[in-house]
């Protein structure tokens, strides 16, 4: 990321900015709370007042975060929401160098800056701040981020009243990419199999029944590369349950589907059965017998949808002898 950082000193907000970057690498174990250790630095600057001098310093500041999403505190959990922001507490050491401008306007014009350093000096950082990401993609965000950061009085080498603290404030953009799942566990009935055992056709199970005599499917869909049962899709399953439920004659085959744009034919194999696969978990766990309960992996051979995106679905046709033609309002 990149942006402005400001110091506060005796001088027009303007003069006092300069550029700063910052390098992130984080952890979120769940979606309301994550981790991030940070690198960030460039240079400083600041004023002296009278007699005047301008003065730039490097440094590095190295810092661990604590995240909190306060999308999901007030809103709750969404796995696919793409908008969040949160706020972040946290705490390092900044190494700051290059001093050589004070140290020069300090013997030229005999300034008294009381806290001046010369070569390098190590300052505890506490640190504060907000920030937002919004998914362009489920791997990419743009990221904005607003700090302040609270350092000895030593840092901008003079002495503030009564030997306050200093103050560096950032403000930064800047692209973030995510490895692995974004979304962290939500709960174990919904997480990726781990495994993915393939469809086995049962001798004695149910045979096929033509598509005519479908009562009614349910679509549910996935994000890119997941095999995730996602919140906003439960409200169907629900309703999958309560039919099959109030119908126990029927039974339900479960065609598993990926993109074909995306990936290779043998990781979409993998995730139209791991999709397949986690669907059928969750109706056997919510009490609907296996023997009720058909397979199917398709890959990104059939592409049901014209939209690319709409492919990522694991379609389930239920099969009711009591209701042989479509079913309404179910």
């Amino acid at each position: 990321m990149g942006g402005i950082a400001y110091d506060v000193g005796e001088a027009e907000f303007s003069q006092l900015l300069s550029p700063s970057l910052q390098f992130s690498l984080g952890y979120q174990p769940m979606q309301l709370l994550g981790f991030k250790g940070n690198l960030t630095g460039l240079w400083a600057r600041n004023r002296y007042a009278y007699p005047e001098a301008r003065y730039n310093w490097n440094f590095l500041q190295a810092a661990i975060d604590a995240e909190l999403s306060l999308t999901t505190l007030f809103l709750g959990e969404q796995p696919d929401r793409n908008t969040n922001a949160y706020a972040f507490v946290g705490g390092g050491v900044a190494y700051t160098y290059n001093n050589d401008d004070a140290v020069e306007a300090d013997k030229r014009y005999g300034i008294d800056f009381q806290k001046l350093w010369e070569k390098r000096r190590w300052n505890p950082v506490l640190r504060a701040g907000l920030g937002i990401d919004y998914h362009v993609a489920d791997y990419m965000a743009i990221g904005a981020e607003l700090a302040a950061n609270m350092l000895p009085d030593h840092f901008n080498s003079k002495r503030g009243r009564g030997n306050n603290r200093d103050w560096h404030f950032t403000a930064m953009v800047g692209l973030k990419f995510t490895f692995g799942s974004r979304y962290g566990k939500i709960d174990p009935l919904y997480e990726r199999v781990a495994k993915p055992v393939p469809p086995v056709e049962k001798k004695d199970s149910f045979i096929d029944v033509p598509v005519e005599k479908i009562s009614f499917n349910v679509n549910i869909q996935f994000v890119i590369n997941q095999s995730i049962i996602r919140a906003n899709q439960i409200p169907k399953l629900t309703r999958l349950l309560r039919y099959l439920n109030a119908h126990p004659k029927a039974f339900v085959r479960l065609s598993g589907y990926a993109d074909k744009d995306t990936g290779t034919p043998e990781i979409n194999m993998r995730l139209s059965i791991e999709r397949s696969q986690v669907v059928s978990r969750y109706l056997q766990d919510a009490g609907i017998e296996e023997w009720r309960i058909r397979r199917f992996a398709k890959g990104d051979r059939v592409q049901p949808f014209d939209i690319p995106e709409d492919n990522r679905v694991c379609i389930c046709y239920v099969y009711d002898p009591d209701n042989p033609v479509p079913v309404e309002n179910w």
